[in-house]
């Protein structure tokens, strides 16, 4: 699969290291981003499903972005309807000195300045510590700010309708980075991976879990769509995660609601619904007994959204 945007009318042979396009992912499909992408931001606006980074295997959060490093092995599957946008982009485009970042700067010749600010727009791609794993939770507002550039450059990409198409296109990467950057300086939570050293039995029932906690899961249900009895499921469980089924869930979901409640200013009556609980009172008992604060209270105490950041 190529790797860059080629020019025609204008700048014919002109090669861009940077595509930009729109996917939909259905259920129970299975996307896989080519290896070879440099870089790749891929936003998901709506759906859930399981992301596979690397060796990891995370549950997607929507509206959020996920930055991927080069070479990193990158698989989307979905539980329900998936709506995405997948950017690839080499360095050089933002600024031709890191076409390289790979090898070691000649002696007497490192970055200036103006490079080391433009390295610090990709740190949400080159970073991976605390157990960042390039998922950004975003405020719906600000994931419609990201569709419309990546929209607004996936159409200049490809129409190319003037001289300046290359230039505009770097515009929009650049805008879009900082917007990227900014976000990721100011979440306060990634996703816990799902547990991958468990039997071959525990496994799909994680999986399972993982896409489908807006559900009502009932034991029974379990049982009969992996094929296991009670207390065999329950105990494998348990011995494999140190929580019961129910308790599992129950912890998913709450870490879920803490993500919304720190990174959104979505009603609490909308994220209740989207982690699966339809009872407020219900809602507001299970978090407390989770974080030691109401819904309200915690995000009073925690959304940088309501700190004044600029």
């Amino acid at each position: 699969m190529e790797e860059w945007t080629e020019g025609r009318t204008f700048h014919p042979g002109y090669r861009m290291g940077l595509l930009c396009r729109r996917e939909g992912i259905m259920p129970k499909e299975t996307r896989k981003l080519p290896s070879t992408f440099k870089y790749a931001l891929i936003l998901i606006e709506e759906g859930h499903g399981m992301i596979e980074i690397g060796t990891q295997v995370y549950p997607i959060l929507s509206p959020g972005v996920y930055c991927c490093q080069p070479q990193e092995q990158i698989s989307l599957t979905a539980s329900m309807p998936l709506s995405s946008y997948i950017l690839s982009f080499t360095p050089s485009v933002l600024n031709e000195r890191l076409g390289n970042l790979d090898a070691p700067e000649e002696e007497g010749h490192g970055f200036t300045v103006t490079d080391s600010q433009d390295l610090w727009l990709l740190e949400p791609f080159t970073e991976r510590k605390d157990g960042y794993c390039g998922c950004i939770p975003l405020d719906p507002s600000a994931a419609k700010h990201v569709a419309e550039l990546l929209e607004e450059m996936s159409t200049n990409l490809q129409e190319q309708m003037d001289y300046y198409w290359p230039c505009r296109s770097r515009s929009y990467l650049m805008e879009l980075l900082f917007l990227i950057r900014r976000s990721y300086q100011r979440a306060v939570f990634t996703p816990a991976a799902v547990p991958h050293n468990v039997p071959d039995t525990v496994k799909p029932v994680l999986e399972y879990l993982h896409t489908h906690y807006r559900e009502k899961i009932k034991l029974e249900d379990l049982t009969s769509v992996f094929h296991l009895n009670k207390t065999t499921l329950g105990e494998q469980f348990k011995r494999s995660t140190g929580l019961s089924l129910i308790a599992y869930v129950n912890k998913l979901r709450m870490t879920m609601a803490d993500s919304m409640l720190r990174n959104t200013l979505l009603p609490t009556t909308e994220i209740m619904e989207r982690i699966g609980f339809r009872d407020d009172a219900h809602f507001i008992r299970h978090f407390r007994k989770y974080s030691g604060y109401s819904p309200a209270e915690y995000r009073n105490k925690y959304c940088w959204m309501l700190k004044g950041h600029s």
